[in-house]
């Protein structure tokens, strides 16, 4: 079987003048041994002893975050799992999966160079390297819009909105998630004791003060650390569906979910839910070796394991291409009904004017949840059926919509194999998030992550941390330039332990700082002003250009007609990849045949036109 020549694209949004990257040559190494190579069109590559691999000392006149890329020779055999290491920290992979051939391949990283000398390592001795490059990564210019996705939002919703919008860029919002909860349940009679309604025959567990949002376990240590609270306040409806839901603990940990949301909303604190969603009477929401696929998941089996489930949600659509519901199908009606239990939740704090920023289907490529586990196009088709739900036939207008990117596993598992291909589209999505679970724990910005989703996603969209452990700080955060809408420190309690990821005096600073908002920060609900124009959805909001390996991936949430074609960087066509209609969904181009350089890809839909930078090598 022969190889196939890969090449992993760097791609940049235009948002300032493009320079030409600085090329350094391994040959040129004083310690390198230098080898001929076809594999490198008759070029030279070059080898090292050391095992850590071969180092380069680059120059750089400002503290920056740069774009490296490196072009490397795999003989057969010799795969590897190196990085790519800038003054020896890791800042990217190298190789995601092992080959078995003779290869060659382009590899790109993004990491923060201090100004003088800094060193980039890059193989190892079994790998050839012919070169790298390093470039300043442009600083993002966004152009977000003034109004979230929903139609016709509400008030209170575009409140939220407009606050982070406003802060987007300049200040980072504090978030903390609760996971086990205090609250009093009245079991004979199936009700929630609220704040202040317990009576001596209620023997209740907890006071007032502990049943309270600042109360519970997760906000209280958090405050102890920090001295604040934070501004955010994340809630599950883990138990609002599924086996169990009706019954007392967890019927209770829903409704008192509700209460603590409106208790937040009134200090002027804003609430986010996440959704571990058990379809209909299943139990569980992981998925263990594909999930569905599990040779134990049979008709009419809910889970094979504690740590699978058997839901094919595939099957509320007419085919496996998803791209038409089955409304007749028990799947579909399934799902429905899951999304109008949690929907009647979200309307009675839209009846009390009370938003909350929603992240449903999260981690979405990551495959672990049972919808991780089909492909992204059906991803892509069950997301915006959760949307259309909740919009359109239940009429929610109270919520911010979030969009949870995550690494691929069939490309790895870093910042490099954050996989785009799964977004639902422009018009589905007011924030991109990412769940970022940094093993250094150096409290780094994460800028890496940012910029792909830049690059990948584009910068019509608030980026915010969805998830986090250690958080990045701030002063790492703003010399960055990577300054994400919020940040989220995952629970404490059940075994969560998130809050000991950072020390106690970088909460203290970091809460302290006027670039971190805390809920003391927060200027009241009453005092944010929001936009009173109404919007809907529109179909020339819908466009999206990704980058894989050789391929340029077109995405619309509505069929369009379209013009897309390649130009180098002075302009001139090189290519015209498709002019005319274009259907929903995503659209491949492959780009084979492709000099080696520098290009700019130019998608067009109705008034909506996007330009990505794209290397070939």
């Amino acid at each position: 079987m022969g190889c196939k020549l890969l090449a992993a694209l760097s791609a940049f949004s235009i948002v300032s003048a493009f320079a030409a990257p600085t090329i350094y040559e391994a040959e040129e190494l004083p310690d390198a041994s230098v080898a001929e190579g076809a594999d490198f069109s008759g070029g030279k590559y070059a080898k090292t002893a050391d095992p850590s691999g071969i180092t380069f000392t680059v120059k750089v006149e400002e503290t920056a975050v740069y774009d490296i890329t490196t072009k490397v020779l795999i003989k057969q055999y010799d795969w590897t799992t190196s990085k790519i290491a800038v003054n020896g920290v890791d800042v990217g992979s190298m190789l995601t999966t092992p080959r078995n051939c003779d290869s060659s391949y382009v590899v790109s990283a993004s990491a923060k160079m201090k100004a003088g000398e800094n060193k980039i390592t890059v193989g190892n001795q079994a790998l050839g390297v012919d070169y790298i490059t390093v470039e300043r990564h442009p600083d993002a210019v966004f152009k977000i819009s003034e109004l979230p996705v929903t139609p016709n939002a509400t008030e209170s919703a575009r409140k939220v909105y407009t606050f982070l919008r406003e802060n987007f860029g300049k200040k980072t919002v504090s978030g903390m998630m609760i996971s086990d909860q205090n609250f009093n349940y009245d079991y004979g009679n199936m009700r929630l004791i609220p704040p202040g309604g317990c009576t001596p025959a209620d023997s209740c567990k907890f006071s007032d003060e502990e049943v309270s949002w600042k109360g519970q376990i997760d906000i209280a240590e958090f405050y102890k650390r920090s001295g604040h609270y934070p501004a955010i306040g994340g809630f599950d409806m883990l138990f609002a569906a599924g086996g169990h839901h009706e019954e007392g603990w967890f019927k209770g940990y829903t409704e008192n979910n509700l209460v603590m949301t409106e208790q937040l909303w009134e200090m002027g604190g804003i609430p986010t839910y996440t959704w571990h969603w058990k379809v209909g009477e299943d139990t569980i929401f992981y998925t263990q070796q594909q999930g569905y696929r599990n040779a134990g998941c049979t008709e009419g089996v809910t889970k094979t394991a504690d740590n699978n489930t058997c839901f094919n949600y595939t099957k509320a659509f007419k085919d496996s291409t998803c791209k038409e519901i089955d409304a007749t199908s028990q799947v579909y009606k399934d799902i429905v009904a899951d999304v109008d239990i949690v929907s009647g939740y979200f309307k009675q704090l839209e009846e009390k004017g009370i938003a909350v920023v929603w992240r449903p289907l999260h981690e979405a490529s990551g495959g672990w949840f049972w919808w991780g586990v089909a492909s992204a196009e059906c991803y892509v088709q069950l997301y915006r059926l959760v949307f259309d739900r909740m919009v359109e036939t239940n009429k929610l207008s109270n919520l911010i919509w979030v969009w949870n990117i995550n690494t691929d596993p069939k490309f790895g598992y870093d910042y490099s194999a954050l996989n785009a291909a799964w977004y639902p589209g422009d018009a589905y999505v007011d924030i991109v998030a990412v769940d970022i679970y940094d093993p250094l724990n150096d409290h780094n910005s994460a800028a890496n992550y940012y910029n792909k989703i830049v690059s990948d996603v584009g910068t019509s969209k608030m980026i915010a941390s969805s998830e986090n452990g250690a958080i990045p700080d701030i002063d790492s955060i703003a010399e960055d330039k990577a300054y994400w809408s919020y940040w989220m420190t995952w629970s404490q309690t059940w075994s969560g332990n998130f809050l000991e990821k950072t020390p106690t005096d970088m909460w203290k600073r970091n809460l302290d700082d006027e670039r971190i908002i805390a809920l003391d920060d927060m200027p009241g609900w009453d005092n944010v002003k929001a936009d009173i124009r109404k919007v809907r959805r529109m179909s020339s909001n819908n466009l999206t250009v990704n980058m894989q390996g050789n391929q340029v991936t077109v995405s619309l949430a509505q069929a369009g007609t379209v013009n897309i074609a390649l130009f180098d960087l002075l302009g001139h066509k090189v290519a015209s990849l498709a002019q005319g209609n274009l259907p929903a969904g995503n659209t491949a181009f492959n780009l084979d045949g492709i000099a080696s350089g520098h290009y700019i890809v130019r998608a067009k839909v109705g008034s909506t036109s996007l330009a990505k930078k794209i290397s070939l090598k």
